[in-house]
């Protein structure tokens, strides 16, 4: 059995280079024109800012339960379950877990630390993700005043209690993914309360909390202290396509305010503002809210509620609609809950009136519909593979002027077509050309070979480099790579071999 010896790293003597080869049988000579490319593999991105560092994969179709029905989220295909306390063993479907996180834990925040740290081990295996709160921007017993009342919802505050949770559930189970508390749609809110805009006392315009509460993560964490991002695209009365913030002469397909299922573009949209495009959302609730007995809408409960109303068929296409609309048009959206699977049936929901019963779907049209729904992996994304992603060449001074061209492969390694966009960023005295056009697109599976020609003329030893940018764009989403170029003068270039070495 023959067997080499790893060669040396380069070694620089001087304004010398030594280059060793390895040698195999025979020694294989160096050429006296050096050129190497460094770093043949490649490394796929996503269309997106960045490929989402967290992505769920495949999409998470869920539904947030009163009664922990998984045979019936198993017949329909879905895949998770949203649930309000620890499983305590391992079910058949993946569990997002709601933890209550409100103003009333400000007071020990880090008590609050321990309780949740506890939670994660002992649910450790068990739960896969954890939703810290629910809609803080509101002053309401479900939300940031939950067990208190005239708690005005704090950016701060919430994200305090966030990062204290989020670094509690790294540390007990660094597998589980940490959400953020799904944010309530509230329009567009024009007050000011306490020096904080959009604000009126009682609830935030969640627009505006959103940002005051990454400020604030930035302040407490130097990051976010999430792994995927967490709000409440309700459809209210608009079709699951209405366009976000766009009036319409119906009124109820009027989105002007964002009550629509689209609104959830807006908040990846201040996502990408803030450097997180590549962060996921999950949809923690979302739905459409059908017609209750007569005598319900006289109900104080239902003052806010009645032009939300759609029919039951409607709820049931709206429903389909926007799964497979986010599916095949938003990568950055990992999964939706929708609000909700059975809260009608629930023995334990008595009142007839309880606004929640009429979200749920079971025995109504939407169940049927959304079990005979195609389910998919998620949103197809082109990746862009490049090759090489770097390129180092060695010359002597004496071998200027140096005019060479070397191939570049871009290949779209993803799931959908992407389109590309190449930028040279040079300085002289090497000079980048790319001699084909430098806009292009590509099918999935499909490359396409760029030449790249660099030059340098009259400069003495030393290194030289130059950068080309390669900006890729699918479903909306804008990411980037580059190749980098490197041209390195010396006065002298050896040849040397490595003896072969043998075991005896």
């Amino acid at each position: 059995m023959i067997e080499t010896k790893q060669p040396p790293n380069f070694i620089c003597q001087g304004k010398r280079l030594f280059v060793f080869a390895l040698a195999f049988i025979l020694p294989i000579l160096l050429l006296h024109n050096l050129r190497q490319a460094e770093a043949a593999t490649s490394t796929p991105l996503s269309a997106g800012v960045s490929t989402p560092t967290t992505a769920v994969f495949p999409f998470a179709y869920g539904a947030n339960v009163a009664e922990w029905d998984i045979t019936k989220l198993d017949d329909m295909g879905f895949n998770w379950i949203k649930v309000f306390n620890g499983p305590g063993s391992r079910l058949p479907l993946k569990v997002l877990l709601r933890v209550d996180a409100n103003a009333s834990h400000m007071g020990n925040v880090n008590s609050f630390g321990n309780s949740v740290q506890s939670l994660a081990e002992l649910q450790k295996g068990f739960v896969d993700a954890y939703e810290i709160g629910n809609e803080p921007n509101l002053d309401a017993t479900y939300g940031w005043g939950y067990g208190s009342s005239n708690v005005p919802p704090d950016a701060a505050d919430y994200a305090t209690l966030l990062c204290e949770a989020y670094g509690r559930i790294k540390t007990a189970d660094p597998d589980a993914l940490v959400v953020s508390a799904g944010l309530a749609p509230t329009g567009r809110v024009v007050e000011t309360w306490n020096g904080h805009a959009g604000h009126n006392g009682l609830f935030q315009d969640e627009r505006i909390f959103m940002q005051e509460m990454l400020d604030a993560m930035q302040m407490i964490n130097g990051a976010p202290c999430f792994d995927v991002f967490g709000y409440h695209p309700y459809g209210y009365s608009a079709d699951f396509d209405a366009l976000p913030d766009v009036g319409s002469a119906d009124p109820t397909q009027d989105c002007a305010n964002g009550f629509c299922f689209r609104g959830v573009e807006k908040i990846y949209g201040i996502l990408q503002a803030n450097g997180l495009g590549d962060k996921q959302i999950f949809a923690t609730e979302f739905g459409w809210i059908v017609e209750p007995p007569a005598d319900c809408l006289s109900n104080d409960s239902w003052a806010g509620r009645a032009w939300q109303i759609v029919s039951e068929q409607k709820q049931a296409d709206n429903l389909v609609g926007a799964y497979e609309y986010a599916t095949a048009n938003y990568p950055w959206l990992g999964g939706m809950f929708l609000f909700n699977l059975n809260f009608n049936v629930a023995p334990w929901i008595t009142d007839q009136c309880e606004q929640m019963r009429y979200y749920a779907i079971a025995n109504r049209p939407a169940e049927a519909a959304l079990a005979a729904m195609p389910k998919v992996e998620g949103a197809g994304v082109g990746e862009l593979s490049v090759m090489p992603e770097a390129v180092t060449a060695v010359y002597t001074p004496t071998q200027q002027p140096i005019d060479e061209t070397i191939s570049v492969t871009l290949k779209n390694v993803g799931t959908a077509p992407l389109a590309y966009t190449m930028t040279l960023q040079t300085t002289l005295p090497l000079t980048l050309t790319v001699n084909a056009p430098l806009t292009g697109s590509l099918d999935v599976g499909m490359e396409t070979a760029v030449p790249l020609q660099f030059g340098l003329d009259g400069q003495p030893i030393g290194s030289y480099s130059g950068t080309v940018q390669i900006e890729t764009s699918s479903n909306g989403i804008v990411d980037g790579q580059s190749v980098l170029v490197t041209v390195r003068l010396w006065d002298e270039i050896y040849r040397t071999f490595l003896p072969l070495a043998v075991r005896p």
